[in-house]
């Protein structure tokens, strides 16, 4: 922050509060910050000077005559002020044309500009300027006049269709109001013709539009055409239920309103087909208007995120929803082939990275990859439980959700860990078409984790996973196993756990995926059962999925393995239990040797966002595996 000069022209921004306290001091606070001055007079200095700090007088005119002493407590005090946001320089405003009646009229949205920016005066002489045309739903388009004529914006094009010429004489008193408020107003309405839009909106900036129903033909139409001829656009969408107002368009933003409508979930608990009120249509209109006020003035120069705004017709409750650019939208999927995953690995950094603000960023309600990850109310003993529910990234919009998938762990921190990851490899696997396009691999997996290493070791264990699901028979060894060697901490505690819900559980060996072992828990009448990529995490995961069953019985989506009622038994010697320590990279690579030419790594591209957060995406696909 520049320091203050004689030739600068101070003005008390209009949000900011001056309280004495009883302490020989005051405090000074605004919408953004507050801060405390001390001093004995300090009050009474502040008394005589803001009131001249109207923008109209230099420093050096305030201080002119005044002692030296005198002049350096002024320069200091509204030092303080200046580089804390109080007040702001004006001497350095773009110079403008309005009216003084302009300036009177609209002083509100001049001194918003002012705060938020500079030069407000001639950021709205920029606005009242903007070559705007609004059409769309009969329930929107008079709310969206209204909110034009009242933002200021005198000269703007209504479109009306054949069906909508019933409109025009509300529309006309609407602008005869104008008309005497705005002197400048010159409102005019035409005849839209559907098939000529290319050239009846080529002399316009910024394109409004109102939709209504579950047609969206319209709205696409005139997104694609302002993208393609580089104007602005900003539509108000009531549909399916849903309502929400942007995001704005721009020629050069990335955001667009397919990514909008493809991260916004299906609305449950709302009447599909709710015809919004009068007090809907304007709130909407309202906060459309201004999002797009702010965009044409300039205040959102530099702004990277993307949010909409949500309205509900029943409750007329409204949030901010921030979403992120839609990779079906953006073209970014990508697989890129991993040629030597030993050697991939040793250029990773093996650094753990915390993956927790990365869940948090995503997982939303309302247009989030996750609509929720929490614990809610599952059952938190023997094992700690955390759920996870992805919306379907193939949706067209609004996006539908999967089911829940219920994840454990032996802490709630290690469940919330287990959920995120299961819920992003879910999310990443419905790629599958833009990954590998018409070769579709029929057993491939998904994995992230917190180091490159977990990462490909879960896609790995993610495509065992798959193969293990198809199998239409499983077989299981007769005899159970020995649990004398079951020495590992976390086993054992899985399997007292299992005890407690469940007498006398039992563990049998299966038969092998690739060589890979499998393990199964019979638990009362059913049969639990996971491939692993040693034993220790066949074990793991085959009490984990039997847990998870005991705990939620209604639990029908299991990311450990699969429960089944009836399984084939078959005579086989019992192998003998090999529990060691292994690191990830360890468990990772000991397989690759038995896979030989049946696996393929990938590094997977969707998401930027998660590549910026993650240690990379992998994906794995299995050849020469048989549906058995």
């Amino acid at each position: 922050m520049q320091k203050v000069n004689d030739s600068m022209c101070l003005k008390m921004n209009r949000d900011t509060f001056i309280i004495p306290d009883s302490n020989q001091g005051v405090a000074v606070r605004n919408n953004e910050k507050s801060l405390r001055m001390e001093g004995s007079t300090i009050d009474r200095w502040l008394e005589r000077l803001t009131p001249m700090l109207d923008g109209t007088h230099t420093l050096q005119a305030i201080t002119n005559g005044l002692p030296e002493a005198f002049q350096e407590q002024v320069y200091k005090i509204v030092q303080i002020l200046y580089e804390n946001g109080f007040a702001r320089d004006v001497s350095q405003n773009i110079p403008h044309q309005l009216a003084e009646t302009v300036l009177s009229q609209y002083a509100s949205q001049i001194e918003y500009l002012d705060q938020i920016r500079d030069s407000g005066a001639y950021r709205f002489q920029v606005y009242r300027q903007t070559k705007a045309a609004v059409m769309g739903a009969d329930s929107l388009l008079p709310s969206l006049v209204q909110s034009l004529i009242q933002s200021g914006l005198p000269c703007f094009t209504i479109f009306l269709t054949e069906s909508q010429q019933s409109l025009r004489p509300r529309l006309h008193e609407m602008m005869k109001k104008a008309a005497k408020k705005d002197s400048e107003s010159k409102i005019t309405i035409m005849q839209s013709l559907k098939n000529d839009w290319s050239t009846e909106l080529k002399p316009y900036d910024s394109v409004l539009y109102s939709s209504h129903g579950s047609d969206l033909t319209e709205l696409h139409a005139l997104h694609s055409l302002c993208k393609k001829q580089g104007k602005t656009f900003l539509p108000v969408t009531i549909s399916n239920g849903l309502a929400f107002a942007g995001p704005v368009v721009t020629a050069k933003s990335e955001v667009s309103w397919e990514s909008a409508f493809r991260r916004i979930h299906q609305c449950r608990n709302q009447a599909p087909h709710t015809s919004p009120s009068q007090t809907a249509c304007a709130l909407l209109a309202n906060v459309a208007v201004f999002e797009w006020f702010k965009e044409v003035t300039g205040v959102y120069e530099g702004r990277k995120d993307t949010s909409f705004y949500q309205l509900n017709l029943e409750t007329l409750e409204g949030t901010w929803q921030p979403f992120l650019p839609h990779p079906l939208i953006n073209g970014r999927v990508s697989a890129e082939p991993i040629e030597n995953p030993a050697q991939f690995l040793e250029t990773r950094a093996h650094q753990p990275t915390n993956l927790y603000p990365l869940f948090l960023h995503i997982t939303s309600t309302e247009a989030g990859i996750f609509h929720v990850w929490e614990e809610a109310d599952l059952s938190q003993l023997p094992l700690s439980q955390c759920k996870v529910q992805v919306a379907d990234p193939r949706s067209e919009g609004p996006s539908r959700l999967f089911p829940e998938l219920v994840c454990s762990g032996l802490t709630h921190e290690e469940a919330r860990l287990e959920a995120g990851l299961f819920g992003l490899e879910q999310y990443i696997s419905n790629y599958e078409n833009e990954f590998f396009g018409e070769n579709r691999p029929f057993n491939w997996g998904a994995g992230i984790g917190q180091t490159a290493e977990e990462g490909m070791g879960r896609a790995l264990q993610n495509a065992l996973h798959e193969v293990f699901q198809k199998k239409q028979d499983y077989f299981v060894s007769e005899t159970p196993l020995n649990l004398s060697s079951l020495e590992d901490e976390r086993c054992q505690f899985l399997w007292q756990s299992l005890k407690t819900l469940k007498p006398a559980p039992q563990l049998f060996s299966g038969e092998a995926v690739l060589g890979f072992p499998v393990i199964w828990v019979k638990a009362g009448e059913n049969w639990h059962g996971s491939v692993g990529l040693n034993q220790k995490m066949a074990v793991s995961r085959a009490l984990q999925t039997a847990l998870i069953t005991a705990q939620d019985k209604e639990t029908c989506h299991l990311p450990y393995g699969v429960t089944a009622s009836s399984v084939t038994v078959y005579k086989e010697k019992q192998p003998e239990f090999s529990f060691n320590e292994e690191t990830w990279k360890e468990t990772f690579l000991s397989p690759l040797n038995r896979l030989n030419q049946k696996v393929q790594f990938y590094e997977l591209q969707a998401e930027s966002f998660f590549n910026e957060h993650t240690k990379d995406i992998f994906g794995v696909v299995l050849s020469g595996v048989e549906q058995t």
